[in-house]
């Protein structure tokens, strides 16, 4: 978990990243980068789509080998955490909508019951509560205590004016990388620090610009 902690993209590689000429040399100059390994499922020509289900899949599986680490008791509420991705467009299918294309092609998404889809984020944060061991002890104390500072931010943020939205994604990282370090070596990292501190530190500059993938 340190090595990938100490892995992830700083503000420096985003910048650089974000000088490339169109989309074909972002990937290139991203493939030579710590972020290489969220890259290897995006082909060449891929569209908006296939490299957002690319990148899907990266993170459910990267949320399944954080699962293997941990202790037995802790693995059910860190493999949920791999749903975290999906939760809008869980939302979208729990509400009865019609599945987007896109789901269809995603094997996760087209595979979920529509009877078992959690229909928001006090949903889901019930449901990880759930897979908790019983006896959580100081680890679940800590872990509510992180779940109460991203709230906030989720609700904090949906107000924010779009300029803002930067500055407010850097301060969540580096609050959850706070937390990652006075947490280190305890099983209340990987629930939820773990995973957030490796992909946090990408939102504050974002992934590549919109522009480059078309509409």
């Amino acid at each position: 978990m340190q090595g990938r902690y100490g892995a992830r993209a700083d503000e420096a590689l985003w910048l650089r990243l974000g000088g490339q000429a169109g989309l074909d040399g972002y990937l290139a100059a991203a493939r030579a980068t710590p972020l290489a390994r969220w890259l290897s499922g995006i082909g060449d020509g891929a569209d908006t789509h296939g490299i957002e289900l690319a990148l899907r899949q990266c993170w459910r599986e990267t949320v399944g080998e954080l699962a293997r680490w941990m202790p037995r008791e802790w693995q059910p509420a860190v493999r949920w955490c791999a749903t975290l991705i999906d939760l809008p467009a869980l939302a979208w299918l729990a509400a009865g909508a019609v599945p987007q294309r896109w789901m269809e092609k995603d094997p996760v998404l087209a595979a979920v019951p529509a009877n078992r889809l959690p229909t928001g984020r006090a949903a889901w944060r019930a449901a990880w509560r759930e897979r908790w061991p019983a006896a959580a002890g100081e680890d679940g104390e800590a872990l509510e205590r992180l779940a109460a500072a991203v709230e906030a931010h989720l609700v904090r943020f949906a107000r924010l004016p779009a300029a803002d939205a930067p500055a407010a994604r850097h301060a969540l990282g580096s609050e959850a990388a706070r937390w990652f370090r006075r947490l280190s070596f305890r099983p209340s990292v990987p629930p939820s620090p773990s995973p957030i501190c490796c992909w946090l530190p990408s939102s504050s500059s974002g992934c590549a610009p919109s522009s480059y993938c078309g509409p």
